[in-house]
């Protein structure tokens, strides 16, 4: 049922004003000037049961603020500080899932548009009630099958985590993340990672390693209206396999004209679907940028805008699907313009938790550039960092510290002058290195957490500041995708070698390892893996466990209208002992040991 939650607490202000709550108990329009009449109001679609867990849809009503009002939703415990969990944008719903028991506020604020102009604020109290009776844990189905929330009862100590297996002879217990205890209050988790129709046993582990008895649960049966890959073992498991991590996370970009594939999900080694992300459920398209420590997911998606795969928000959900975070192109904007920045016409290829707890994205930046005495259209890119309410706390942009006049060897369009495709973070330093993969290069910036003013410390590539220490007569990478910064000075990428294919057509892609001397600026090719396939785009890197390496030869043509991406794990050496294919292009693909267990450098 629809039910108008005691809000109301509606007030007009400006921009240059923080946010008042009136308090009250009607909803109450302020006039402006004599000449408007504004106001919103905020009900909740409240569902059978209040538990935590289940899902709430929060719709805003506003009056007076023109054709395309803009609203933010923000969430957090009464009497404490308000998160903001969707950033201003067109959608006047939130769709919020409780997962602590408590009593929360919830506030929306509207506008006539992105920039700064009146808004008005209202806000209401819900209440999410424990699923625990009594002193025993619940398991409880949630909207995706393979994913199950488990409610643990009071407990002693700090904190607990959450044990699952399949239900056989011989239990492989799976961690989740440890969640802290609240006393007196009950202790929820998501568990994913499981495969479809099969029964689980499930327990929760206090921190003094004391342990509950084991519940039972079934997973159910992947959805019908769903289209998931097809994958195929290309290469067993080689003695060497790094078995830890051997849950693969995949980032799809379908082909085609099959519809609803799946743009994030993950799988064992053998191929078979153990979590995936529902965009038709949760209404998000688009494709996932990296799955972080603790089981969260970015994406970017919403609405396709711009020109190099982008689109108009930035979302982090939990492995539930839940929004945690979210922002749209138009509010970043403008707080880009009051940075007095160029703005941005999406979000495309990067959108990454940093360990000091921001989130870095990348923007594509149009310009008009005196090239060579012609006004030429060219698009760079802008690499924004967000606070964690997604607002923006820095960002970069590439026209103000790289030369127009240079364009890519093997892609000269101005049009496509960077095409930035990831950000990693330097652990020495704590710098951005940004992968252009038009220019062939990887440029750390002045970050400095936060405090630097973006100029560039080096160009790592050919025609770059560093010399190449390498046996091999091209060593250097060329349209590169998705470097990553392992240790101080370790950097893994994959190299799609555009270029060297161009000239050889038998040239192969190869995942590469550089350790970067920078006092002497030598970069030293340690690992130089052919992955026995051209992947002209796409890609990713990664260091394992055990030493191995992983990569993802993403764009792959196999012929008319065969496409596939490989996840490829290669010994120290480059020799390659695990290969798992999708007949669909992959944008990245991760090894892990869990879905929790995400590391922010790797």
């Amino acid at each position: 049922m629809s039910l108008f939650a005691s809000l109301s607490r509606v007030r007009t202000f400006f921009t240059s004003h923080s946010p008042r709550r009136v308090r009250g108990r009607k909803p109450r329009c302020v006039s402006l000037e004599g000449r408007y009449l504004l106001s919103v109001s905020l009900a909740e679609t409240t569902p059978a049961n209040a538990y935590v867990g289940s899902p709430v849809v929060w719709t805003a009503t506003a009056k007076g603020h023109g054709r395309m009002p803009v609203y933010q939703f923000s969430v957090g415990p009464v009497g404490g500080p308000l998160q903001i969990v969707q950033d201003f944008g067109q959608s006047n719903q939130l769709t919020w899932n409780p997962m602590q028991q408590g009593t929360y506020e919830v506030q929306v604020i509207v506008k006539a548009g992105f920039g700064p102009t009146r808004r008005e604020v209202a806000d209401a109290t819900f209440t999410a009630q424990s699923r625990v009776v009594g002193d025993q844990a619940v398991v409880s189905p949630m909207a995706n099958p393979l994913v199950a929330l488990f409610s643990a009862p009071p407990a002693p100590g700090g904190s607990m985590l959450v044990q699952f297996a399949q239900d056989e002879p011989t239990l492989s217990w799976q961690n989740t993340s440890p969640e802290p205890i609240i006393p007196g209050e009950s202790t929820n988790f998501i568990v994913a990672g499981m495969l479809p129709d099969t029964t689980y046993l499930m327990r929760y582990v206090l921190d003094n390693g004391m342990a509950s008895a084991p519940l039972s649960f079934t997973t159910g049966s992947l959805p019908s209206y769903l289209n998931f890959p097809a994958f195929t073992v290309v290469q067993p498991p080689g003695p060497a396999m790094d078995l830890n991590q051997s849950v693969i996370f995949h980032s799809v970009v379908s082909t085609g004209t099959t519809r609803n594939i799946p743009d994030a999900l993950a799988t064992d080694l053998a191929g078979n679907v153990t979590w995936y992300f529902d965009q038709v459920v949760n209404n998000f398209p688009g494709y996932a940028q990296n799955l972080e420590p603790g089981g969260l997911v970015t994406l970017i998606g919403g609405k396709a805008v711009g020109v190099a795969g982008g689109y108009n928000m930035v979302r982090e959900v939990n492995l539930a699907g839940n929004t945690l975070h979210q922002t749209d192109v138009g509010v970043v904007n403008a707080q880009l313009l009051a940075r007095h920045m160029l703005p941005i016409e999406d979000f495309d290829h990067e959108a990454k938790l940093l360990p000091n707890g921001d989130t870095v994205v990348i923007g594509a930046t149009p310009k008009i550039v005196d090239y060579h005495g012609t006004p030429t259209r060219f698009v760079g890119d802008t690499v924004i960092v967000l606070d964690p309410n997604f607002r923006v706390s820095w960002a970069w942009n590439s026209f103000r510290w790289l030369n127009t006049n240079r364009l890519g060897t093997d892609h000269p369009i101005p049009s496509d002058w960077l095409h930035a495709n990831a950000v990693t973070w330097s652990p020495e330093d704590n710098n951005l290195i940004v992968s252009l993969r038009t220019q062939d290069w990887a440029v750390k910036i002045d970050y400095a957490n936060g405090a630097g003013n973006g100029h560039i410390i080096w160009k790592l590539g050919a025609g770059g500041n560093f010399k190449p220490i390498s046996n091999d007569p091209s060593p250097w990478f060329t349209h590169q995708h998705d470097v990553r910064m392992i240790n101080n000075n370790t950097l893994l990428v994959f190299d799609d070698g555009n270029t060297r294919h161009e000239f050889n057509p038998n040239a192969d892609s190869r995942g590469q390892e550089w350790i970067l001397n920078e006092q002497n600026m030598t970069a030293t090719l340690v690992v130089n893996a052919d992955m026995g396939n051209y992947s002209s785009f796409l890609g990713s890197a990664e260091l394992l466990s055990n030493g191995n390496l992983a990569f993802t030869s993403g764009g792959l043509v196999l012929g008319p209208n065969q496409f596939a991406g490989q996840s490829i794990e290669v010994l120290p050496n480059g020799t390659r002992i695990y290969v798992l294919q999708m007949n669909q292009f992959e944008y990245r693909s991760y090894f892990e040991s869990t879905l929790y267990s995400a590391s922010l450098l790797n």
